[in-house]
């Protein structure tokens, strides 16, 4: 059977064609990752892109449902904007209400790649992102509500989600070299829907810098609250570290208050 050993399961935008192919091509052996899509609007003008965003909270109930009735130990919301854009707050709450409702581990993007930052003691971040501005400034603002210092930010400025898609890993790499890291504890690369795996371990190479990326962080909580312990691949700093104590008792504690039982 797939899935031997865990099911992790992704909700993504509909536009997305990168987490299900780049997580597939890194996660452990025996551990399947199931999929299924909420809707996001491909937009002309920058001022309609936050709108698009948000818009898919709107399915991601119906998503999380489908996922949980697959027998998934854990359901990341996998679109980095798609939860940092309404705040840290209000990402946290949706992540309770998801997994009180389902009984499982229910994170996004954005909360696991604090998690992944903890993990790595990092505060002062350099950040890389395919955004055009309006999105990138909320990346900018969630992370400073979590606690973290944007020390450095480079950003291509893409609207299109279909052509970050097609970006090549060459261009997460260049894109991170292009941030002063010196006053950086970390290195960020931010979407979901940008190929960075394969271009993480070049950019700690060259930077001396723990690098994340969206999908990084995301694979990483997924295995970590499965139970998959181990190192994987690409191998960077972030594959090697588990779970920070707190993260794993915040959502264990979700989870235990979620589970309904009674005939």
């Amino acid at each position: 059977m797939y899935g031997r050993r865990a099911r992790l399961g992704v909700i993504v935008p509909s536009t997305n064609t990168t987490v299900e192919p780049e997580f597939a091509a890194h996660v452990p052996r025996d551990v399947a990752v199931l999929a299924t899509r909420v809707p996001v609007a491909e937009v002309a003008a920058e001022q309609d892109k936050v709108a698009s965003l948000l818009a898919m909270h709107d399915h991601v109930e119906r998503a999380a449902a489908e996922l949980a009735g697959a027998g998934v130990a854990a359901i990341a919301f996998a679109c980095t904007s798609g939860s940092f854009l309404g705040g840290r707050d209000p990402d946290q709450v949706m992540c309770d209400e998801l997994t009180r409702r389902h009984g499982l581990p229910v994170v996004t993007t954005s909360s696991a790649l604090v998690a992944a930052l903890a993990a790595l003691a990092a505060r002062r971040l350099a950040v890389a992102t395919p955004y055009v501005t309006s999105v990138a400034d909320g990346a900018h603002s969630y992370l400073v509500q979590a606690g973290f210092d944007v020390v450095s930010r480079h950003d291509l400025r893409i609207l299109s989600n279909l052509d970050k898609g097609r970006l090549e890993p060459t261009e997460s790499y260049l894109a991170a070299r292009e941030l002063d890291v010196t006053d950086a504890d970390a290195v960020v690369i931010s979407c979901t829907n940008w190929r960075t795996l394969d271009s993480l371990a070049a950019v700690e190479a060259d930077t001396g810098r723990p690098a994340v990326s969206s999908n990084l962080a995301t694979l990483w909580a997924l295995l970590r609250l499965a139970g998959v312990e181990e190192p994987f691949s690409p191998g960077t700093a972030l594959t090697r570290a588990g779970l920070p104590d707190d993260a794993r008792a915040q959502w264990s504690a979700r989870t235990a208050v979620g589970v309904v039982t009674g005939g």
